[in-house]
């Protein structure tokens, strides 16, 4: 009985850090494309474009974190993708894989971005 209890527990963690994988990335987006829209007016009238680029650097952190621990929890699992059955493993490594998925497509499009700012020709003249 006690190792059941361990076992949930320790699957719970593990789906949290699923979850993450998979979720992480997706909301840094939308967090930097917000926090970019909303101090782009000020720093194109001022020149002063410092609140982008922290946004930007800590959404870039935050979804290549997400997409790390997405792969990290995939190695975990066995790094496979053999597997078609519907056994909790294969789910696992189906939201692990998603989640290294929608880790480096939302790490680009942050990254892509953040380029103009970082460019120094985000506004347009």
């Amino acid at each position: 009985m006690a190792e059941t209890v361990h076992t949930e527990k320790t699957d719970a963690g593990r789906m949290f850090w699923l979850w993450v994988g998979m979720l992480l990335p997706p909301i840094a987006w939308a967090a930097q494309l917000q926090t970019l829209y909303l101090t782009s007016e000020y720093g194109c009238a001022s020149s002063n474009f410092f609140w982008n680029h922290v946004a930007s650097i800590c959404a870039f952190t935050l979804s290549f974190f997400g997409g790390f621990t997405a792969w990290r929890e995939w190695h975990a699992a066995g790094a496979s993708t053999e597997d078609e059955s519907g056994k909790p493993i294969s789910r696992r490594r189906f939201m692990s894989m998603v989640g290294i998925l929608t880790g480096a497509l939302f790490s680009t499009i942050i990254f892509a971005q953040w380029l103009p700012t970082a460019l120094g020709v985000p506004c347009s003249k």
